[in-house]
């Protein structure tokens, strides 16, 4: 039976809080980066996360799956241990984090057609334009988003957003900030629309985010 939204939240807040007491969030936020994106560059470790959202599976069914040798299997289960989209179940079996669920929902947001990504960001504009949020003056507004994402954190943060949707809290864990430094990056990436909160305190990335990143050489971020 599928779980309900509801449940999927509470489980995913209920992972993020255990991850955080065992310490595994604490990494520098450069170093987190290269780590997902040296993982997620081999088709075999993506495909594997695939699987794993359909059903937890033992090392021995990820072995005739994916037609492993035990030491390859190792290293590929390893890897995405290591930057938490998978983790085990139990000593034989491994199943998907909420990290590597919201990994996989932005990347499907990602194969949307062209059509459907230019109809979704004119009614984000719209929306925005609508609600005051977008600067008169376009050259001004140019300028803000350009000093918003001059410093490494906050395209860090928007690099992070791309992947998932997190909370304030798990921001200011995984980038070593505290409250007043948070705010601060948060809310210019806000003031500059590039993510928006979800809620209370789950920030998102907007489509204008999107584009930063569809725009971006990801190695020099």
């Amino acid at each position: 039976m599928a779980m309900s939204n509801e449940d999927k939240e509470q489980r995913r807040q209920e992972w993020y809080e255990r991850v955080k007491k065992e310490g595994k969030l604490k990494r520098d936020p450069k170093e987190e980066h290269d780590a997902k994106l040296k993982t997620l560059q081999n088709p075999v470790r993506r495909n594997i996360i695939k699987s794993l959202n359909k059903k937890k599976m033992t090392f021995d069914e990820l072995k005739a799956e994916f037609n492993l040798d035990n030491m390859p299997l190792k290293l590929h289960l390893g890897m995405l241990e290591d930057i938490l989209f998978v983790e085990k179940e139990d000593d034989t079996t491994y199943i998907i984090t909420p990290r590597g669920e919201d990994y996989l929902e932005a990347a499907d947001t990602n194969t949307e057609t062209k059509d459907d990504l230019k109809k979704r960001w004119q009614e984000w504009h719209e929306k925005a334009e609508k609600e005051g949020k977008l600067k008169a003056n376009p050259t001004e507004d140019h300028k803000a988003g350009l000093k918003a994402m001059q410093n490494p954190t906050r395209r860090h943060i928007v690099e992070s957003l791309g992947e998932g949707k997190m909370t304030y809290d798990e921001v200011k864990e995984q980038f070593n900030l505290n409250d007043m430094q948070a705010k601060l990056n948060l809310d210019m990436l806000v003031d500059t629309l590039y993510i928006e909160k979800e809620d209370d305190t789950t920030y998102v990335l907007t489509p204008r985010g999107e584009a930063f990143l569809a725009n971006v050489d990801h190695h020099h971020l």
